[in-house]
Formats: C-alpha cells, sequence, structure tokens
C-alpha cells in the first residue's frame, strides 16, 4: 500500500510530496506492524522546565536562606510560585516584556521591570542596533 493518507496525519504535506513512494511504503508498513503490537500513538514527552524552576523557587524559599528571587520569564506557570513566595515575605522581581507576561503571573502583584526599557543600560550601543 503507497498511499500517503496515513502519513497526512504525522507529516507536512509539502513534505511528504518530497517522499519517493518506497519510503512511504516502508513506513506505512512499520506502522502496521507497530498497530498489531498494539502500539496505536506515541507520546511526545513535553518538557518541564518551567514547573521545575518553580518547584527549585518553592524549595529555595522554604530553607529561610535564600529571601530575595528575580525571574526572567514572563511565564504563568510561575504564578503559583510567585504568589506563595510573596505570602511568605520573600521579594520577588520579574524581568520580562511587561505586555508579554501571563495575566496570572501579572495578578501576583509581583513588581516587573520590562527588559526593553532597561537594554540601554546593559546593551553596547552596537548591539542595541542588532536587536532592533
Amino acid at each position: 500500500m503507497g498511499s500517503p493518507t496515513l502519513l497526512k496525519n504525522f507529516v507536512k504535506k509539502s513534505f511528504l510530496t518530497k517522499l519517493k513512494i518506497e519510503t512511504i511504503e516502508a513506513i506505512n508498513k512499520d506502522l502496521r506492524e507497530l498497530n498489531k503490537n498494539n502500539i496505536f500513538y506515541i507520546e511526545d514527552e513535553k518538557c518541564n522546565f518551567d514547573v521545575e524552576i518553580g518547584i527549585d523557587m518553592l524549595l529555595d524559599g522554604e530553607d529561610g536562606v535564600i529571601n530575595n528571587f528575580i525571574l526572567w520569564s514572563g511565564g504563568s506557570d510561575f504564578a503559583f510560585p510567585v504568589k506563595d513566595l510573596l505570602v511568605r515575605n520573600k521579594k520577588v522581581l520579574l524581568f520580562t516584556i511587561a505586555r508579554m507576561a501571563g495575566p496570572e503571573l501579572m495578578e501576583t502583584g509581583v513588581r516587573v521591570f520590562d527588559v526593553r526599557k532597561i537594554r540601554d543600560f546593559i546593551c553596547w550601543t552596537r548591539e542595541i542596533s542588532i536587536l532592533l
């Protein structure tokens, strides 16, 4: 079976048109074999890096040694750890593009520094022209 119908669900059409019919047949054969072994889908493992950073912030805030946190992200995943740290009277500063920060994070009341406004202080003039 050389039909690319099944593969259209997984591969962009523009890429699929570049494949040889033999390649499509070989992939279809492998997919049938997976199905025979009751494998009908394969999950992509999602990286939870933001979640891991948030957990580390919470753990570091618990030990009483770290009282100040600087977060360089506007991701909504950080709303809970930031709220928790603020409740524990920890100081949290957020560096991000202010209007790009997640609404949940902005609702925490954390102090936000817009990185676009500080670039003049942290970049050489020639670097700024490259960024624009």
